[in-house]
């Protein structure tokens, strides 16, 4: 099934709520009022979203929009209760989840009729403050066993209270990214390890062990159920070291299929957040995507923008060639990282299909032909 999807949150939501019972003459007001009420900083983006503005984003939406995702509301840890502890004497606290912010992206997307992909479950970035104090002191055995039902219960608490999201991006760059240590090195930074097969070795890894990954997704296929689909969703596809550790993870998982008769992994998750640089060219595309889809995964983009870190003409190539490549390899599913460049996290860059006034760019009807549902 075709999806044209955004990445959206909750500021977002509210303010088309709140353009949605406003006026051009009253809208200002009341989105000022909200923000302040909501500590948004005097330079935020949502600042700059007027009455115009936000009439062409609610229109986007309406004919081009198929699915959103939340861009940070489902993830664990960043909405958590500060004053909750992980356990009670062992039983998962699910007092902790604060999922109101979320609630509300899941409400706006059942009002208008858009599928919700769940993202994310388990990132090496994210583990609770809560999680890690309760262990400490705990046996192997018991970090292990305690973190299991720390994770399955948040899988069931998202199914529970999301149950059209349509797939789940359980585990997010997990693999070790050679390009990333080389900068961190550059910048004086501290490296991290990662095990002989390129995965990460993170809190999640020595807690649960190696091939951690493999009782994750048993767990999240018990929990979501054989009609959503499974994804582990990973970034700068084109690194030939980074494609050898997605290769040996899949693998792995198909073996574990094999033996067990349950499915793991659906689909594998491109982010496709493109730099911006001369190397990024339509061969390096065509490299990517036919070893991936070598994989025998389907392929879904998962957090699509295009950077600018060389020239404006680059940046527009790359436009250009990405969406020639992608329809060829069975991409159905798309997400772009923000519903214009005016609320992307490289907001300086201009890096989606869609402005700061929320104009369409002229490449991005190719898109909308090939991804959306809708392609009014």
């Amino acid at each position: 099934m075709k999806r044209f999807g955004c990445a959206i949150n909750y500021y977002i939501v509210d303010l088309l709520n709140i353009w949605k019972d406003s006026s051009p003459e009253t809208f200002a007001a009341r989105r000022d009022e909200y923000l302040a009420a909501a500590n948004a900083s005097a330079d935020s983006p949502f600042c700059q979203l007027d009455y115009t503005r936000m009439t062409k984003m609610a229109d986007f939406i309406k004919r081009r929009v198929d699915s959103i995702t939340c861009e940070n509301e489902m993830k664990m840890e960043i909405f958590f209760r500060e004053e909750q502890p992980a356990f009670i004497d062992d039983e998962v606290n699910t007092a902790l989840f604060d999922f109101s912010y979320a609630d509300r992206i899941y409400a706006f997307a059942c009002e208008h009729g858009l599928d919700i992909r769940i993202h994310t479950v388990l990132w090496y970035n994210h583990v609770p403050r809560q999680l890690k104090e309760y262990l400490a002191g705990r046996s192997e055995a018991d970090r292990k066993r305690l973190t299991l039902a720390f994770l399955k219960t948040f899988m069931q608490c998202l199914r529970e209270r999301y149950p059209k999201g349509y797939c789940v991006d359980v585990i997010n760059e997990m693999a070790a990214d050679p390009d990333e240590l080389r900068y961190m090195a550059e910048d004086g930074e501290p490296g991290y390890e990662y095990d002989e097969d390129g995965i990460r070795i993170d809190f999640w890894y020595r807690t649960l062990g190696k091939d951690y990954y493999l009782e994750v997704l048993r767990l999240a296929r018990e929990v979501f159920g054989d009609d959503v689909k499974l994804v582990y969703n990973d970034n700068n596809e084109g690194n030939r070291e980074k494609q050898k550790t997605v290769q040996t993870v899949v693998n792995k998982c198909k073996t574990y299929e094999r033996e067990t008769g349950i499915r793991l992994l659906d689909a594998l998750g491109m982010q496709c957040h493109f730099w911006g640089s001369k190397e990024e060219t339509k061969e390096y595309m065509e490299q990517f995507f036919a070893f991936y889809k070598s994989l025998g995964l389907e392929l879904q983009v998962t957090e699509f923008d295009v950077s600018n870190h060389s020239t404006k003409e680059i940046q527009e190539r790359i436009f250009r060639d990405f969406i020639e490549v992608a329809p060829k390899y069975g991409v159905e599913n798309f997400t772009m990282w923000a519903l214009n460049d005016l609320v992307s996290w490289y907001a300086a860059d201009e890096p989606t299909l869609v402005d700061r006034d929320g104009n369409e760019k002229p490449v991005a009807a190719k898109y909308v032909e090939a991804f959306s549902a809708k392609r009014q």
